[in-house]
Formats: structure tokens, C-alpha cells, sequence
């Protein structure tokens, strides 16, 4: 099994301070289905077109790489979730997609060079939908419509539409990226990172907040996507 980077206080994960209890729903993170089409970011126009193989659709959202915007090309594979996960606990959501646990089975099985994706997303808050790569809930290019966040916010989130959210990488690749969720909960942390477009802002702020009262640590998931990174 590749076992992708990151925190070992994930156990906190993305949403925990902004619940009211842990059967409670997860507060907005966006609004309601309109369009399969991503929000263009400043320097993009959005693509999204077509069919590709297994079922992927053919397009692009936007993503941050060391300071600037650049895009990801979806096309080829569609996402990709396997059960069991590493915790042992069943995954409720259609998908078979859920935050908390680190996958069992990868799409490249015994290849530890897998990437990682960090999926930022706003907690209790919705930010200007510009800064975000996939604005609209429950549908964006080649990822699942639903995941699992019953471990973050009990049963009745197992099988949550996918909030909105945005992107960082911290490497220029293509193929299968693993991802790992980082929830940012307020709008001057958000706009930090937007203003950074690098993971190494992003460490810069949760190192400097240890109670993860505006950030938290990073959260496995079981999921992959298929994309290739262009200027």
C-alpha cells in the first residue's frame, strides 16, 4: 500500500472545530448544483467538454503551483476510490470516497511516487467563487459527486455531496495524484493562501497554528484523480 505524506495529527481533520456535535451536518461550504463547467480563476479560461475513456470527461480546472495559477488537464481515467480503507470502517458513500482514512488499494499498485494533491477547503465559509478551482458542490470534472465525511462529522455525512474547493501541488507531474484534505476556516487565512498559491505558505500557516483554529493538518483520503499539469 503507498502510504502518501502527510501530518499524523490528522485525527482532528478538516471541520472538527466547526460543528456543533459530531452527528451534526457540516456547516455550507457552497451552493447549490448550476453547471458541470469550473470558474475560470484570474489567467484561465475554464474547458470542459466531451468524454474520454472509462467514462472521464475531457477538460480543465485551475490549480496553485509555487506561486502561480496553472491547469490540469482531466482526460483519460475518472477518479478513482477503493474499499477497504486503512481504519477498517465501511465507507457509506456511493462513491466509495471518504476523508479520514488512507486508501488500501491504489490505482498504481507498489508505486510509492504517487503525488499528492492538497484539496483546500473552506469550512463554515464561502469564499469568492474565483478563488475556487471546483465552486460548485457535488459536481467537478472527474471527481466524485459524493464522499464519506462521517468521520469527520458522524453518520449522517456518509455520503455528503463534495464541498467546494481548490488546489495546490507542490510538483509539476501527470498521472494518478493521491489526495489530502486541508480545511481552512476562515475567509483571512483563505485569502492568504490565494494570495500565496504554494504549499509552503500553506505550511507556513499551520505551523504557526498548532490548535488548527484557523487551518488543520493535513487529512488522508482514499481518493485519486488522473490529471496532467500544464503551464
Amino acid at each position: 500500500m503507498q502510504k502518501r505524506m502527510a501530518y499524523t495529527t490528522a485525527a482532528l481533520l478538516l471541520v472538527s472545530a466547526c460543528t456543533g456535535g459530531g452527528g451534526n451536518p457540516p456547516p455550507t461550504m457552497g451552493v447549490p448544483i448550476q453547471s458541470a463547467t469550473p470558474m475560470a480563476m484570474p489567467g484561465m479560461s475554464p474547458n470542459f467538454a466531451g468524454s474520454g475513456h472509462s467514462g472521464a470527461q475531457t477538460g480543465f480546472t485551475p490549480g496553485w503551483l509555487n506561486g502561480k495559477v496553472v491547469k490540469f488537464f482531466y482526460h483519460t481515467n475518472n477518479f478513482f476510490c477503493r474499499v477497504p480503507v486503512s481504519d477498517g470502517q465501511p465507507v457509506g458513500a456511493t462513491t466509495n470516497c471518504e476523508v479520514g482514512a488512507d486508501a488500501t488499494i491504489d490505482p498504481r499498485p507498489a508505486d510509492h511516487s504517487i503525488p499528492n494533491l492538497y484539496v483546500m477547503t473552506p469550512v463554515g465559509f464561502r469564499p469568492d467563487a474565483s478563488t475556487l478551482a471546483c465552486p460548485t458542490v457535488g459536481n467537478c470534472i472527474n471527481h466524485p459527486s459524493t464522499i464519506d465525511l462521517s468521520r469527520i462529522f458522524g453518520p449522517s455525512t456518509a455520503n455528503a455531496p463534495l464541498p467546494a474547493h481548490s488546489h495546490i501541488i507542490d510538483k509539476n507531474s501527470g498521472n494518478w495524484w493521491g489526495l489530502t484534505e486541508i480545511g481552512v476556516k476562515d475567509l483571512p487565512t483563505w485569502n492568504a493562501i490565494v494570495a500565496g498559491k504554494s504549499l509552503s505558505v500553506v505550511r507556513a500557516l499551520q505551523a504557526s497554528d498548532p490548535g488548527q483554529t484557523h487551518i488543520t493538518s493535513d487529512t488522508l483520503t482514499n481518493v485519486y484523480l488522473y490529471f496532467q499539469v500544464q503551464p
